[in-house]
């Protein structure tokens, strides 16, 4: 059993459950520097947020920060999923059983295998008891460096982005005061974030990226993201449009002839 990934499974995000517009919403656009096509904008209101990508139009998220609810919205199946903490509990359970009974699997057969299989079980048995110890920690962890820079205009400082304390990447980080960013709304994203991480934290999807452009913070935010980890994803998005606007709505809620899926079909696959 493996957990898909939350962001390329969703590769947007978040939304709202408004019965009209909201007031001083915010949209901010993350634009790669060595392919400007790939953009990821990031809809913000009071409690609600609508994560998007331009490359994957049809995928896209949406939280609900009063009712700490994400759904995840698949337009191709005409489909969504809906994940509370109620259900992250549940889900939580159920594969800490799967967990036990694998480690419980390995360690009887490691006694009878050969040398080669004891080292190959071995190894994956410190993996998969080094997951069940995330769930203790957050996924990211910050370290500050002396180094300042200006990202469009917005003077920032760097961080080095630990996940599961390893480097993955480098922010450059604004204060949200200069940014533009009112404080209703960083504490959406910064609620967001927390939502996100035990998500991390209890089914491991074992890719943080949402979490390297919402920090653990109420006043501070990336305007850069240079990410070294994996080589396949090495990219650098700076933030190259902050606009104030009112959206829709229906921006923030699931079209109303999509069906909901199961939760386990979304993050649970064979």
């Amino acid at each position: 059993m493996k957990i898909r990934t939350l962001f390329s499974a969703a590769t947007g995000w978040l939304a709202l459950s408004l019965s009209g517009p909201a007031l001083s919403d915010i949209s901010l656009t993350y634009q790669s520097t060595e392919t400007p096509e790939y953009r990821s904008t990031i809809l913000v209101g009071t409690d609600y947020i609508r994560f998007e990508n331009p490359m994957a139009p049809d995928f896209f998220m949406l939280y609900d920060a009063q009712r700490q609810m994400m759904t995840l919205v698949d337009g191709n199946s005409r489909s969504y999923t809906t994940l509370d903490r109620e259900t992250l509990e549940s889900l939580s359970e159920q594969i800490d059983v799967t967990r036990r009974a694998i480690i419980a699997e390995l360690e009887a057969g490691i006694k009878n295998a050969s040398p080669e299989e004891k080292a190959q079980m071995a190894e994956i048995l410190e993996q998969i008891t080094e997951l069940s110890k995330t769930s203790k920690k957050d996924i990211v962890s910050y370290q500050p460096e002396k180094q300042h820079n200006t990202i469009n205009g917005y003077p920032c400082q760097q961080i080095k982005a630990l996940v599961n304390n390893q480097e993955q990447a480098t922010l450059c980080v604004a204060k949200a005061s200069k940014v533009g960013i009112p404080e209703d709304v960083m504490a959406t994203l910064s609620s967001f974030h927390h939502f996100s991480n035990s998500v991390h934290q209890q089914l491991n999807p074992g890719d943080a990226t949402e979490l390297l452009f919402v920090m653990n913070s109420t006043d501070s935010l990336p305007v850069s993201i240079k990410r070294q980890f994996p080589a396949s994803a090495a990219d650098e998005y700076h933030l190259t449009e902050v606009k104030e606007l009112t959206i829709p709505g229906e921006s923030f809620q699931v079209p109303g002839h999509f069906e909901s899926k199961d939760i386990e079909d979304a993050f649970i696959v064979d």
